[in-house]
C-alpha cells in the first residue's frame, strides 16, 4: 500500500462535498432498479462492501471528486485543491460542486497528514472515498469504523481514471452512465491521437521542479495512473527514464543536475515555487528537444494535477492547456 505521492497531498487528494446536509446523492433506483443490493469494491486495503446507495458521501482524492461530480452525484464533505484552488478549495473543472457542499479542514490536506475521522464522522456520511497516500491500517480501520471506506484502487502511485469510474458506477447503481463516461473521454482522446497521428511513437515526461528542495519529481512508471493519457495518444515514457532506479510509487525524484532525465519530444513541467525563468537557469535546461522545437509545457499547479492524478474532467481541462505542445510534437 502507498505511503508517498510526487507532491503535496493537494495534488491528489480530495474529499468532495455535497448538495445539502439531507439531501440524497444519488438516484437510489440506479441503473437497475436494485438499491437494496449490496456492492463489493477491492481496493489496496483489501475490500469493502457497500449496502444499497449511498445517499451521504465524503470524498478525499480529487479522481474521486471529478468522479463524483461527472455522475452528477453530490457529495457531503469535500477536501479537493485546498489552498492550490480557489476560494472553495476546488480546481478549474469542479465547478459543478454544490455551494452547499461543506470543506474539510484544509490541515488534512498537509503531505502526511492524518485523515479528520472526527470531522468526517460529523457529517454522518454512508460511504467514504479516499486515497491512500495518508492512510495506514489504523486510519483506515478508524475510517471504517465510520462508514463503508475505499481508498484507492490500485497499488499504483496514481489509479488509472477509469477504475474509480467503473467502480463508483457499481457502488451507485450508474454503471451505464459510468461507461458512458469512460467511452466518450478515450473517443475524445482517440480522436485527438487521429488527428494528431506525428504523435506515434514521441517520448512524453510528467515533471516537476521543486524550487525549494532542488529536486525534479518525474513520473516514471508506465503502469501508473498518469502514464496512460499519453499512452492512448501513441507517446511512451524515454527508454532512459524506465531504467532509472529509485522509483516510488510511480515516481522519481532527480536533483537539479539531472536535466538529462527530462529529455524528450513533449514535457509538461510545473515550475513549483519558482518560475520558467528559474528553470531555464538550471544548466542544460534550455538546450533539451522539447525547449527547441516547441514542445515544452510550463504550466500551473491545477495543469499539472490535471495530467498527475486524472479524471474524465481533469483530462478535458489539460488536454486543452497543451494542445498546441502536442501539435508541434506532431508536426501540425
Amino acid at each position: 500500500m502507498r505511503r508517498t505521492r510526487w507532491t503535496a497531498v493537494a495534488v491528489s487528494s480530495v474529499l468532495a462535498a455535497g448538495i445539502a446536509l439531507s439531501g440524497c446523492s444519488a438516484d437510489a433506483s440506479g441503473d437497475d432498479g436494485a438499491s437494496s443490493e449490496a456492492t463489493v469494491v477491492e481496493h489496496s486495503f483489501g475490500s469493502t462492501t457497500v449496502e444499497g446507495v449511498p445517499e451521504r458521501i465524503v470524498v478525499a482524492g480529487s479522481q474521486w471528486v471529478d468522479a463524483l461530480l461527472e455522475l452528477g452525484v453530490q457529495p457531503v464533505a469535500y477536501l479537493s485543491a485546498a489552498g492550490r484552488g480557489d476560494d472553495r478549495g476546488l480546481y478549474p473543472w469542479q465547478q459543478d460542486m454544490s455551494t452547499e457542499a461543506k470543506e474539510l479542514d484544509r490541515a488534512a490536506a498537509a503531505y502526511g497528514a492524518p485523515p479528520p475521522v472526527e470531522e468526517i464522522a460529523s457529517y454522518a456520511p454512508d460511504l467514504v472515498l479516499t486515497i491512500s497516500t495518508n492512510l495506514n491500517p489504523q486510519s483506515y480501520e478508524q475510517l471504517s469504523g465510520v462508514a463503508p471506506t475505499i481508498p484507492s484502487i490500485t497499488d499504483q502511485g496514481v489509479d488509472p481514471w477509469e477504475d474509480q469510474v467503473a467502480a463508483l458506477g457499481r457502488v451507485l447503481h450508474m454503471e451505464d452512465k459510468a461507461t458512458e463516461i469512460i467511452e466518450n473521454r478515450k473517443g475524445e482522446i482517440d480522436a485527438l491521437a487521429e488527428r494528431l497521428p506525428g504523435l506515434e511513437g514521441k517520448t512524453a515526461v510528467l515533471s516537476q521542479f521543486m524550487f525549494a528542495s532542488n529536486q525534479f519529481v518525474i513520473v516514471a512508471d508506465p503502469e501508473d495512473g498518469a502514464s496512460q493519457t499519453f499512452q492512448r495518444l501513441g507517446m511512451t515514457l524515454p527508454p532512459s527514464l524506465l531504467e532509472e532506479a529509485g522509483v516510488s510509487q510511480g515516481r522519481i525524484m532527480l536533483s537539479a543536475e539531472r536535466v538529462d532525465a527530462l529529455v524528450s519530444d513533449l514535457l509538461i513541467i510545473l515550475p513549483n515555487g519558482g518560475t520558467l525563468e528559474g528553470l531555464e537557469a538550471l544548466p542544460g535546461f534550455t538546450d533539451l528537444p522539447s525547449v527547441k522545437t516547441g514542445g515544452l509545457a510550463v504550466v500551473d499547479f491545477p495543469t499539472v494535477v490535471a495530467f498527475n492524478s486524472p479524471s474524465s474532467l481533469s483530462l478535458g481541462y489539460g488536454l486543452d492547456k497543451i494542445t498546441p505542445q502536442l501539435e508541434a510534437v506532431a508536426g501540425v
